[in-house]
């Protein structure tokens, strides 16, 4: 067999075994931001970071009651959709699922489920080890 046929019979033996091959990871980018919801820049905390990771559910009818974060926080709206007011701008931002975004910082803000439905949200904070990043308004 001259080496023409061995690369054509190596090549037909390989194809099938290509055609299946896994396809890769797939990276989607979902947002790239550089300031909050209500345009302050993105500052990170200085010194040792503890990062915290919550899955948040607000039923239908229900509210996060107003609040305020001191250090960052990123929220990815997992399901349904939510209206943001900001209590000190007075803006509003309408959230859906899939969208990402960076809470305002140390400003006062509400949050409510849209449509009669609830809404999930998946929360990253970022704050100085031991030290929490919500306070609520008080009653």
């Amino acid at each position: 067999m001259n080496f023409l046929h061995l690369a054509a019979a190596l090549a037909l033996v390989s194809a099938p075994a290509a055609a299946q091959a896994p396809p890769g990871s797939v990276a989607r980018p979902v947002a790239q931001l550089d300031a909050t919801q209500s345009g302050q820049q993105i500052l990170l905390p200085q010194g040792p970071v503890r990062v915290t990771v919550t899955e948040t559910s607000v039923p239908a009818g229900g509210a996060i009651t107003p609040h305020k974060h001191p250090f960052p926080r990123y929220a990815y709206i997992m399901e349904g959709a939510l209206k943001v007011t900001n209590l000190d701008t007075g803006t509003v931002t309408m959230l859906k699922a899939g969208d990402f975004a960076v809470e305002a910082l140390d400003q006062w803000h509400k949050a409510e489920p849209l449509d009669g439905k609830g809404a999930k949200l998946l929360v990253i904070d970022q704050t100085p080890p031991g030290q929490a990043n919500m306070v609520r308004e008080a009653p």
